[in-house]
């Protein structure tokens, strides 16, 4: 079962808001279509709350409201067509009205799990010092990035970093200065990627990339790019930490994800001890 719930969130955050919306629409119609054609003694008014949860969770609160009302407009029209009477019409009015806001109110109490569920997760995933992912979501990224690219066959590229000097900062300036550098670096990476790359802190001064889809000539050229913009910061703060790189890139996907930080931690050290501030590359077929 959580499996399933699992694919069927992946399918769900690969379509667009408007695709959600349009979906949603599509499952308030079918509600409509299944109270009148069942005529109006079968209520399905209960199952108006699956597109509205859908909406609110994937799209938005606003959103949701809008599909809210546009269910309970749909179930007071397709009960009428089915023929349901009320001795006078303000009941049947009272009873859409009383739907409406126990849907708003169900929509507006799924809003705020949602953004409860936010914090927590962002919390829980990020790294309290710098603001980038942390080792514990970086794997989790990592392993659902190898399952995609197992289902798409791309290849897929893996950059471990590791800081040069960054203890010399630690032991003479302290471990204030020390964060202070943590996070500059951090940021400047984070500026130099793209949305679709994961960056996250592995632990002191350790750091991984993911670059999803990318071959190793396209990753010599992210990687350069992080290189300068790195080294131009590090100039102006007058430091002497330069950047050690292992970066590792699989044309067809690699067994287990363990086989893709192993080898790109190698290969930084490898970088780290030929003399430090060097990026060595492996591609494996």
């Amino acid at each position: 079962m959580k499996q399933m719930l699992i694919h069927f969130d992946e399918w769900l955050s690969i379509l667009s808001k408007r695709g959600i919306f349009v979906l949603a629409t599509l499952l308030v119609a079918l509600l409509g279509w299944l109270d009148y054609a069942t005529g109006f003694e079968i209520t399905f008014s209960f199952f108006y709350l699956f597109p509205i949860t859908l909406v609110i969770w994937y799209f938005g609160y606003r959103a949701g409201l809008v599909i809210t009302c546009m269910g309970v407009l749909t179930w007071l029209v397709s009960n009428w067509l089915a023929g349901q009477t009320y001795s006078n019409e303000w009941i049947r009015l009272f009873n859409a009205a009383v739907r409406l806001a126990a849907f708003s109110g169900i929509a507006y109490l799924l809003h705020e799990l949602k953004t409860a569920y936010n914090n927590e997760r962002t919390l829980s995933r990020t790294d309290f010092l710098t603001g980038v992912f942390n080792r514990r979501e970086f794997t989790e990224q990592l392993e659902l990035e190898v399952n995609r690219a197992k289902r798409l066959d791309y290849p897929i590229s893996l950059a471990y970093i590791d800081l040069d000097n960054f203890k010399v900062i630690n032991n003479e300036e302290g471990h204030k200065a020390g964060d202070t550098q943590l996070k500059l670096i951090a940021q400047t990476i984070m500026r130099s990627v793209r949305k679709t790359d994961v960056f996250a802190r592995l632990g002191g001064d350790e750091f991984g990339l993911l670059l999803p889809n990318v071959n190793q000539a396209n990753a010599k050229q992210a990687l350069k790019k992080i290189e300068k913009a790195v080294s131009q910061e590090m100039n102006r703060a007058n430091s002497p930490v330069t950047l050690s790189m292992g970066v590792i890139t699989f044309n067809a996907p690699p067994v287990t994800t363990d086989d893709l930080l192993q080898m790109a931690d190698i290969l930084m050290y490898e970088a780290k001890q030929s003399g430090k501030n060097r990026t060595y590359y492996k591609e494996v077929d």
